[in-house]
């Protein structure tokens, strides 16, 4: 029943209770003798303070007042909102923990690369906090080009992300050396994971002149991580035909070189841009 009240009368006369009320145009719900001179009635809760009224006039005791149906359900909510609210905020924290990171945890023989592993999870937003990387696919992948890496695997438990790097000769530390340019000629690409970049593309540099240093702007030292592509003009004239010059021209100067042709009195000018790269620490 909605919004009902329960309780006992006590009197010699309890059974007239519910007559009482009746004739009062309070309606009774129930009425039930648990004794000789006590009866539980129950009313409508809005009839509640007129019927006691009534009642206590008459010389009638009232006891073990209860609510019933809703009314109860209400009562009990009210009683228990501080429960209620903390088991909302604790399940909202399970919840928000679940999907953020609140670690991130390095495993292998690789973990002492976690420096450099913390850079390549900054650069795909993956901080304390941030939600988990759905997709760890492009992780992986840029993990798996920090040095000697070899397998790298990402894992999302609860709020933790766990790395792990398993590296080729792990035991040899990891040599701090500059990048330098593999041959003279200008800059096409560059990559720096690590280091202090002193070149950049299209600055034209020497053969063997640094272009990515192993120390930091403040002067310690940094383990580098990094690739180049320096193009260069080259020429060379064959005495061969047409297609046997420009294939060897490719085994001298690279397959990648771009290359075109002149016919010569004595054969063929093959002339382009060839290439040349070098990387330190970086596949």
């Amino acid at each position: 029943m909605i919004g009902c009240v329960e309780f006992t009368v006590e009197s010699l006369s309890a059974h007239r209770a519910a007559d009482k009320l009746s004739r009062a145009g309070i309606e009774v719900l129930s009425a039930v003798r648990t004794q000789k001179n006590a009866v539980d009635l129950r009313i409508r809760a809005k009839d509640c303070k007129k019927a006691f009224a009534i009642l206590r006039g008459s010389c009638y005791n009232i006891k073990n007042v209860r609510s019933r149906g809703a009314l109860k359900a209400f009562a009990l909510a009210v009683r228990s909102a501080g429960l209620l609210v903390g088991a909302m905020l604790f399940l909202g924290g399970v919840l928000f923990a679940e999907h953020r990171v609140l670690a991130v945890e390095y495993v292998g023989n690789g973990a002492y690369l976690a420096r450099e592993a913390e850079e390549v999870l900054a650069r795909a937003g993956v901080k304390r906090f941030s939600p988990m990387p759905r997709d760890t696919g492009a992780l992986t992948a840029e993990l798996l080009t920090l040095p000697r890496v070899e397998f790298c695997a990402v894992r999302r438990r609860g709020g933790v992300l766990t790395v792990e790097l398993v590296c080729a000769d792990g035991s040899v530390p990891l040599g701090s050396l500059p990048l330098t340019a593999p041959a003279s000629g200008v800059i096409e690409e560059l990559v720096v994971v690590r280091g202090t970049a002193v070149k950049g593309v299209g600055d034209a540099v020497s053969a063997g002149e640094t272009v990515v240093s192993a120390v930091s702007s403040d002067g310690a030292p940094v383990l580098v991580i990094a690739r180049v592509k320096v193009s260069f003009p080259v020429a060379r004239e064959y005495g061969l035909e047409e297609r046997e010059a420009l294939l060897q021209a490719h085994l001298d100067f690279g397959e990648n070189a771009k290359l075109h042709t002149e016919k010569t009195e004595r054969g063929w000018l093959v002339a382009g841009t060839a290439y040349a790269e070098a990387a330190v620490n970086l596949g």
